[in-house]
């Protein structure tokens, strides 16, 4: 089974558990731990316990409007084991494939199934093989709130637009009437949004993982990797 914080970002304190020992264990570690981005210090009163599901997981990012659901990106999940932790991110990919649009389809059917009509979603999905040829969509979690990563401007340069314009056009495009000058090209029609992305270019967030153990005291290379054309943007992060 799989123990996790019942809210949470980028798999922090998700653990991969084998037996009822470990999962007890995993219990105990998360129970009364902070909660991610809680204003008022709140702290874990509930953990949640999934069964392990198996396939390839997805990430579709949604921007609703009166119900209406479109996939601003689709992105396909790169997670191994490092370090010892079990869902390590080694890259998050662009995906325009057959099973990336069943993940899309998957999550919109969870946003109906919530009750969703407006806003910003983030959906994860797992993707499998129903043993004929097609594939099987699983629900792993719905976050109501944008991906927790810069994804706009690599989203913009591989799609042509990205969830938080589209976003402002959802709630805002039959309201506005007169516009800047020579903005056009900065605008985004909902109507003319499709429901899936087609991607122009490929694009992925690439994590480089440190397998070295010990304290960062000095970063090189990074004017080399960011003067690299096919680089966007580079971070560190801890």
């Amino acid at each position: 089974c799989v123990v996790n914080p019942w809210r949470g970002v980028a798999s922090g304190d998700v653990s991969l558990c084998r037996s009822p020992e470990e999962a007890r264990s995993a219990f105990d570690a998360v129970h009364g731990e902070a909660v991610f981005g809680s204003p008022s210090g709140e702290r874990v009163a509930e953990v949640l316990v999934q069964e392990f599901a198996v396939g390839t997981e997805y990430a579709v990012d949604v921007v609703s409007r009166a119900g209406q659901h479109k996939a601003m990106a689709v992105w396909r999940y790169d997670k191994r084991p490092a370090n010892g932790a079990p869902f390590v991110y080694h890259a998050t990919v662009l995906d325009v494939s057959k099973e990336g649009g069943a993940a899309a389809d998957h999550a919109g059917q969870a946003l109906d199934a919530l009750g969703v009509r407006w806003g910003l979603s983030h959906v994860e999905v797992m993707i499998g093989e129903d043993g004929e040829g097609g594939v099987v969509a699983r629900l792993i979690e719905v976050n109501m709130r944008q991906h927790n990563t810069d994804f706009a401007p690599l989203v913009q340069a591989c799609i042509g637009y990205n969830a938080l314009d589209v976003l402002l056009a959802a709630y805002l495009g039959d309201l506005v009437t007169e516009y800047p000058p020579d903005t056009e090209h900065l605008r985004v029609d909902w109507d003319e949004v499709p429901d899936m992305p087609a991607r122009v270019k490929r694009g992925a967030i690439v994590h480089l993982v440190s397998h070295a153990e010990g304290s960062v005291t000095e970063v090189v290379g990074m004017e080399e990797i960011n003067e690299i054309e096919s680089v966007l943007a580079a971070e560190i992060y801890s």
